[in-house]
């Protein structure tokens, strides 16, 4: 413009008779470059009204999907309208009526947020309260809403004339809030009242909280004890040693908890347990532990008197089998008579009666003595109270001979001195006279039990040998190794053997225990179908006869369970040594499969078989159906006690002499 000036001016010098037409070119340049702003200002007016508009619209847009409600209150007319959506009614709702729209509960919330925006104390305010959304029907359907007001002033921001709130549908989320709350809190309750100490650290090792279990037995000073929250896990003396370089692992064990500086001394069970994020990054380190001074206490005590049970078991056990002895050597039989039910009860051994007779009948067998007379007025008989009378009386004891027997009889009483019956001992004196016949019967008995004894030791000392050919032989080699993996093979092979070596001196020792304390099984995780390989690769061995092929049936590759392997073991040993014994041609086939939640194990053979009148007894102990073929008979006893023990079933199947014979076992398992 300055330059444009500059040339008219130049021009005016150059030519002064043309003013008027210069002020004419003035002029419509200003009015061009009037124009010209006029339209840029229009322009830029159009755009902003353009993009108010589309901001409004977004604006509009997010109210609708975020269910969003606008609403407007008249503080001076007490009416409040819709601006946006239609919480409301059209014409609006004064505003003691929308009162009755929320939650009685919550009104007093809303009416302090209505209060602190209409006097003007804050200009902006929030509030959370139930709001019936059926409207005027007052359904009571409660839906949380979330207010959130600003005030408008009048007369230079002095006079509150609006409230404009954003109301939020926000149930959804608060319920969220709620059970998350509610969650969180069921969670600390249980965290403080568990029986066990709980605590948590970060990843450096420092304590981050701790429930009252803990305090209690790490014996905190504060709820904030510096002693333990300002000393790092991995410096403290139980875990210096094994958390070195920050390696945190699942660790669990049992120690003696000695702190000197909080007068700790107890036994405790501790475990420590890594929390890592996905990247592999540790997150925190979680840690419990359980006080069992008691509980050892406890066990130490109950080993004591298990201790003394068994002892006082034996000493019990001992007895009777004196008692028994004497009963026994002694032809001697207890009795008990009741008075009240007129019967008299025989014992032949410590338990069940043998017999039982009615006074009636056990008059008969009496000839004239005074105990007859004692039957039929006992209270005559025993005068004195509480006194042994003691009688030798002819009494028919068996048959139709008569038999003199030495009759001992005591009375007993009930708590008011009232005669209840008597108890005593029953002697036959004829034994005497068959004493010679006794003495005949038992010396054979005895050298029996020699002849049986002597098998027994040599079959054991068979058995023995087997592993113990396998250990010293695979020792033998074990050096000449040269890889690592061939060397690892042997020392299992090695240690199959030992274990079974182990398995045979126990079964020797749970010969002479079977009786009274019985079979122990102690299960253990196991992969069962290695382990089968592993018996059978033992077993096959035992199969000498070319005629005869070991089949093996491992139906799994891998079947983890919980098993006693090494009783198993015993049993499947037994079954095929049995077989090997009686098959000389043919197969001897042995095998498992899991079926009902039981494992069933059996041994099939070609062999001599078993006639079905025999099958019953075969797991009787010392039977043996030929007496040429070497062996104790022991072997199924003892699987059959396995069996019991393990709460399975065991049995065979033959079809007679020369058909073979298939021994099995099922116990009770769960596949893992």
């Amino acid at each position: 413009m300055i330059l444009l000036l500059s040339h008219i001016r130049t021009l005016a010098a150059i030519a002064p008779d043309l003013p008027s037409l210069l002020m004419v070119f003035v002029v419509c340049i200003a009015f061009v470059i009037a124009w010209a702003v006029n339209r840029i200002s229009l322009l830029r007016i159009r755009q902003s009204v353009d993009k108010i508009k589309e901001t409004s619209t977004i604006m509009q847009h997010t109210l609708d999907m975020g269910k969003n409600y606008v609403l407007m209150l008249d503080i001076r007319q007490q009416h409040a309208i819709n601006i946006h959506g239609h919480l409301l009614p059209d014409k609006g709702m004064g505003y003691q009526e929308s009162l009755e729209l929320i939650h009685p509960d919550d009104r007093s919330i809303y009416t302090e947020f209505i209060k602190r925006l209409s006097s003007g104390d804050r200009e902006t305010d929030e509030c959370i309260f139930r709001w019936d959304i059926s409207g005027i029907k007052k359904l009571g359907q409660w839906r949380y809403m979330e207010d959130r007001g600003i005030t408008e002033y009048a007369n230079a921001g002095i006079r509150p004339i609006h409230i404009f709130c954003t109301r939020t549908d926000c149930t959804e989320q608060v319920l969220l809030e709620k059970e998350e709350q509610e969650m969180a809190d069921k969670y600390r309750r249980i965290f403080e009242q568990s029986l066990i100490g709980l605590a948590f650290y970060d990843k450096d090792g420092y304590l981050l909280t701790t429930n009252q279990k803990m305090r209690e037995i790490l014996n905190f000073q504060s709820e904030k004890d510096p002693y333990y929250y300002d000393s790092s896990l991995f410096d403290m003396p139980s875990f210096r040693d094994i958390l070195n370089n920050r390696n945190v692992e699942e660790l669990y064990f049992c120690t003696k908890s000695i702190i000197i500086e909080r007068g700790v001394n107890c036994y405790t069970e501790m475990r420590l347990h890594p929390i890592y994020k996905d990247n592999g990054e540790l997150y925190c380190i979680t840690f419990s532990i359980r006080d069992v001074s008691q509980e050892r206490e406890l066990y130490l005590q109950n080993k004591k008197n298990s201790l003394d049970i068994r002892l006082a078991n034996e000493a019990i056990q001992q007895y009777e089998n004196e008692i028994q002895y004497l009963m026994d050597t002694c032809n001697m039989r207890f009795f008990r008579t009741s008075f009240t039910k007129r019967q008299c009860y025989f014992f032949k051994t410590l338990g069940t009666p043998e017999s039982q007779m009615d006074f009636d009948t056990l008059i008969d067998h009496f000839v004239d003595s005074p105990f007859r007379q004692g039957l039929i007025e006992p209270e005559k008989y025993f005068d004195v109270p509480r006194t042994t009378v003691t009688y030798m009386h002819p009494f028919f004891h068996e048959g139709e001979d008569m038999q003199w027997n030495i009759i001992d009889s005591t009375p007993f009483f009930d708590e008011n001195g009232r005669l209840e019956g008597s108890y005593g001992v029953v002697r036959n004196v004829n034994d005497l006279i068959n004493k010679q016949e006794r003495l005949k019967q038992e010396t054979e008995r005895a050298n029996d039990s020699g002849r049986l004894k002597s098998v027994f030791m040599a079959n054991m000392t068979h058995e023995i040998r087997t592993p113990l050919n396998s250990i010293v032989g695979f020792s033998d080699v074990l050096p000449m190794l040269s890889t690592q993996e061939e060397k690892q093979e042997i020392i299992r092979v090695i240690m199959n053997n030992c274990d079974m070596l182990m398995r045979l001196i126990n079964d020797i020792l749970a010969i002479s225990s079977l009786d009274t304390s019985g079979i122990s099984i102690e299960p253990k995780e196991i992969d069962f179908a290695i382990s089968f390989n592993d018996i059978c690769e033992s077993l096959k061995e035992r199969v000498q006869e070319p005629s005869v092929e070991f089949i093996k049936d491992n139906p799994y590759s891998s079947f983890l369970t919980i098993l006693d392997k090494g009783r198993i073991q015993q049993v499947i040993t037994n079954f095929v040594t049995n077989a090997v014994k009686y098959t000389h041609q043919g197969h001897i086939k042995v095998g498992y499969r899991y079926e009902e939640r039981q494992l069933y194990i059996y041994c099939e053979d070609t062999g001599a078989g078993i006639p079905k009148e025999h099958q019953a007894k075969v797991f009787e102990r010392f039977v043996k159906l030929n007496d040429f073929i070497q062996g104790t008979g022991l072997g199924l006893s003892i699987c059959k006690a396995i069996a019991d023990a393990c709460h399975g079933d065991i049995g065979v199947e033959s079809e007679g002499e020369g058909k073979g014979s298939t021994f099995w076992m099922r116990i009770p398992c769960e596949k893992r």
